[in-house]
């Protein structure tokens, strides 16, 4: 069974830079409650995500909380990034509801630096037939899952696109073992939209 990925576009811009170096914030917003070790793995794994895609660009990931960072910081780059529902590792009893795991603001043809990531809807793809059959998830597995759909929202803010691709990690629907898989992405393929030099 496979499960929308739509990126809902609420609410306007960023462009991309296309330079040797950048600094990428991400300011994780105040609301669902993350745990320190899911959260952890979920910032390597997105981390490795953005370097290995956007190679040439040699991001630099800071990452901080809502209020946290200090006026005297900077960034090339900055991404406010939103948890919703419950991101324990308990996974619910059926997988209820059906909708985006996670979403992109926009405004008209702009997209906004604001992604959220649905919790209860990324658990609840992940019990879909031939997904995680147990109660319980590890903190890793939950993290990675959690960590495709932020790499996912990303692209549409580093890329300014709304639209999907066909495969891979930009597609519109995941599987539950597209979710559980080591992040694997196609870095000249992103370069290229990206504007960036090919490797």
């Amino acid at each position: 069974m496979w499960l929308r990925i739509t990126a809902v576009f609420l609410v306007a811009g960023a462009g991309l830079l296309a330079e040797d170096s950048a600094t990428l914030g991400l300011v994780i917003r105040k609301g669902a409650t993350v745990s320190a070790v899911v959260r952890e793995s979920f910032e390597a794994d997105t981390a490795l995500g953005v370097q290995s895609s956007f190679r040439d660009a040699k991001w630099v990931l800071v990452w901080r909380d809502e209020g946290s960072s200090s006026a005297s910081e900077s960034y090339d780059r900055l991404i406010v990034v939103a948890f919703k529902g419950d991101c324990s590792t308990v996974m619910p009893k059926s997988a209820y509801g059906n909708g985006p795991l996670g979403w992109t603001s926009t405004s008209g043809d702009r997209v906004l630096p604001f992604i959220g990531i649905d919790c209860d809807r990324v658990k609840a793809a992940l019990m879909a037939p031939e997904g995680w059959p147990h109660s319980i998830i590890p903190s890793g597995l939950l993290a990675r899952a959690l960590s495709h759909v932020a790499l996912h929202e990303i692209y549409h803010v580093l890329s300014e696109r709304k639209h999907h691709d066909a495969e891979g990690l930009f597609k519109a629907e995941y599987s539950p073992s597209d979710l559980l898989a080591p992040v694997a992405m196609r870095p000249a393929g992103l370069a290229e939209i990206a504007g960036l030099p090919k490797r």
